[in-house]
């Protein structure tokens, strides 16, 4: 696994194991704190979330 958030995304920024990659332009890591204790994951980003690279935006 990874020892840290940065090592983390790093592995994702090109990542291709999945068909999202095909129509992405950003990768959309999410924000807010690092050690909480609850975290959200949602399904694939769609177009705000990719052009704003934020999650859960409208």
């Amino acid at each position: 696994m990874y020892d840290n958030w940065e090592d983390l995304e790093a592995s994702i920024k090109g990542c291709k194991k999945c068909k999202l990659c095909n129509g992405r332009q950003n990768i959309v890591f999410g924000t807010g704190n690092k050690n909480a204790r609850l975290m959200f994951i949602g399904e694939g980003p769609g177009a705000d979330e990719d052009r704003l690279r934020r999650a859960f935006c409208r």
